[in-house]
């Protein structure tokens, strides 16, 4: 059997090996400036609500921000910057003042069919296109000097990449934070599982602000209220047509009914708009900080568009990954567990150095610096902050490729005894009972659009009364469907960082069912958590349908053994001396991913549920194993 690096997250060659070893430069290191970003040297004005007609007459609107003094606009051409959301572009009023305050003209932009913006909505569909039409009209304005940058998390990032897909006139640079993207591969649809945090929200989010609901306060209450019993709706899957309050916001409902059922990854998700990895040959050759997290939901597809990018594009592409969640790099925490100071970003001075140099012509070698800037997890003392989180630990590392060119692919194998360990099995296998009316509930990991349900981020793997769905408060390593296997403790410190890729020989009774996968940091017992601590680091899930192809589902027949592979995403944590790296293996993950009904039935129309003999293998050329991305450790200390 030949171990190799997984090929969907190898994109950078070899000479990049002595780019992450010498020259590493102090994070955020003051460099020469026409400004610094901290003045705010302007004042601001603001234009509400104009509207700019699409190619097809629909009205969009947006607010202008322009930098003035005494009251008026200043006069003269300004670096712009352009957002453009579905949240409200009043929820956006707080950066574009800040970024407006210091020379930009910024616009902000309600994407069609939301807020103050007419249409139908088609989620990121119609961004390319409405997208390059706003440039041009930014273009042909009088207080613009011709060069644009974008910026915008989550959504706001994913119709950055589909308005670089049409490669549109003006753009310069690009800031996409935690951005929508592949979402045929994971966000979305997961390895074929669905993630349903996008059903909670087109409850939660979206259908209370669709456009009827905004005229209509009534109906605009009745679905925010819909949207509070999110859990009931959860436990009553699938989503039918016209059985639901959805149906008084049809293209919410038929948008999330499409989504839930189209498991193949075929031309719907590689529409530009929803994936960059498939677009990479219509996507604009311009400058882009791609920005992300350990446990943010996006952070895998981010880290699969730098390095297409990265490869295709002769414009810098840069790439950093803090160990934050979605949306959070201004913070220095993840759930439970803390990181020193340094891990959280002055966020708004730190974008504004990207774009002084790339709009406004700063020589701040912003451009110079090293491709990829990683926080490594891991190394702290695993008491309690006075915040009462866990202190991980951690520190900034500056690197020219990802995966890291020294990077050991190194096999640890599954024991039926419980072991992890570099020695390969030849024992009987282990077969648990998938209960698809009891899964496993999720706590912590790469989530968003969770608010109310979940929380992410690292946490002990203990249920507690606040875990939702959970019917008792133990740790989940006593659970009989799910299976531990963990590393005696550690004799010294070790680094995973990297692709993460479990490899797994299984069977099932069932012609279609899930197998799960979870990375975990078990901490010793010590004066504050004289219990340990088991730490999330990562976890994924692959639908068995989908092991050979995720464009073509093939079942299974009962009982057949066939190899199935989970691509964890990406992380980098140092596993401590005498911690144990643990690998937790089950089928279920609820609710962060939809609960196989084990029936093989097409998906999100089953009306049974039944359970399912899942069973892993240990033997011989069956030997199931996790794929570490291990950093040498007198490198990594180098």
């Amino acid at each position: 059997m030949k171990f190799a690096v997984p090929p969907v997250l190898c994109t950078v060659s070899l000479s990049c090996f002595l780019g992450g070893l010498i020259g590493v430069e102090p994070f955020l290191r003051a460099q020469t400036k026409t400004r610094a970003p901290t003045e705010a040297p302007f004042e601001v004005v603001v234009e509400k609500d104009r509207h700019v007609s699409m190619r097809d007459g629909t009205r969009l609107a947006l607010d202008l921000y322009l930098p003035a003094q005494n009251g008026k606009p200043l006069s003269g051409k300004h670096p712009t910057l352009l957002a453009r959301t579905p949240y409200n572009k009043n929820g956006l009023a707080a950066e574009s003042r800040w970024f407006a305050a210091r020379g930009y003209a910024v616009v902000v932009n309600d994407v069609r069919g939301r807020y103050a913006s007419e249409g139908n909505w088609r989620m990121l569909l119609d961004d390319p296109n409405d997208g390059y039409d706003l440039m041009e009209w930014i273009g042909k304005q009088p207080w613009t000097n011709g060069k644009v940058g974008t910026f915008g998390t989550s959504y706001v990032g994913g119709t950055q990449h589909a308005l670089a897909c049409s490669r549109p006139p003006y753009l310069s640079c690009m800031i996409p934070v935690d951005s929508v993207s592949n979402t045929g591969i994971a966000g979305i649809r997961h390895s074929g599982a669905f993630e349903l945090r996008f059903m909670n929200w087109i409850f939660t989010i979206g259908a209370p602000n669709a456009r009827a609901a905004l005229v209509d306060p009534k109906l605009k209450a009745a679905l925010e209220q819909n949207g509070k019993l999110m859990p009931q709706h959860l436990l009553h899957l699938p989503i039918r047509r016209d059985t639901t309050p959805l149906k008084q916001v049809p293209e919410y409902e038929s948008w999330l009914i499409e989504a839930m059922r189209h498991g193949d990854n075929d031309a719907f998700w590689k529409q530009p708009g929803y994936s960059v990895v498939d677009n990479v040959d219509r996507y604009a050759d311009v400058s882009v900080y791609h920005v992300t997290g350990w446990y943010d939901s996006w952070c895998r597809p981010n880290v699969l568009n730098w390095q297409a990018l990265s490869k295709a594009k002769r414009s810098p592409q840069k790439l950093i990954i803090g160990p934050w969640t979605h949306g959070s790099q201004g913070r220095n925490y993840a759930g439970e567990i803390e990181f020193p100071p340094e891990a959280a970003l002055a966020f708004n001075d730190w974008r504004l150095r990207w774009f002084e140099h790339w709009l406004n012509g700063a020589e701040n070698g912003v451009e110079k610096e090293s491709s990829v800037k990683l926080f490594i997890m891991g190394g702290g003392d695993g008491h309690r902050s006075k915040d009462g989180r866990l202190r991980h630990g951690g520190h900034w590392r500056d690197e020219q490729a990802f995966p890291l060119a020294r990077t050991q692919f190194t096999p640890y194998f599954l024991s039926p005894d419980g072991l992890l360990s570099r020695e390969r099995p030849n024992a009987a296998p282990i077969t648990y009972r998938f209960d698809p009316g009891n899964p496993v509930p999720t706590i912590g990991g790469n989530l968003s659009s969770v608010s109310g349900l979940l929380e992410a981020g690292g946490f002990d793997q203990r249920t507690r009364k606040e875990t939702l769905f959970a019917k008792q408060q133990l740790p989940l390593s006593e659970r009989r469907d799910v299976l531990v296997y963990q590393t005696k403790p550690l004799t010294q410190d070790v680094e995973v960082t990297g692709p993460v890729v479990v490899t797994l020989y299984v069977s099932s009774t069932a012609p279609d069912t899930d197998f799960t996968a979870k990375l975990i940091d078990v901490y010793p017992p010590n004066s504050d958590y004289p219990l340990g601590f088991d730490l999330n680091i990562g976890d994924s899930i692959t639908r068995l349908r989908y092991r050979e192809s995720l464009a073509k589902p093939k079942l299974c027949q009962p009982n057949e053994v066939v190899e199935v592979k989970i691509h964890l995403y990406p992380t980098a944590n140092i596993f401590a001396k005498g911690h144990r790296i643990r690998l937790d293996v089950s089928s279920s993950n609820f609710p962060r991913f939809d609960v196989n009904p084990n029936t093989g039935e097409p998906l999100q129309e089953h009306r049974r549920m039944v359970p399912a003999d899942n069973t892993v293998y240990h033997d011989g050329q069956r030997a199931s194993y996790v794929l570490l991305p291990i950093i040498p450790a007198a490198k990594s200390a180098e």
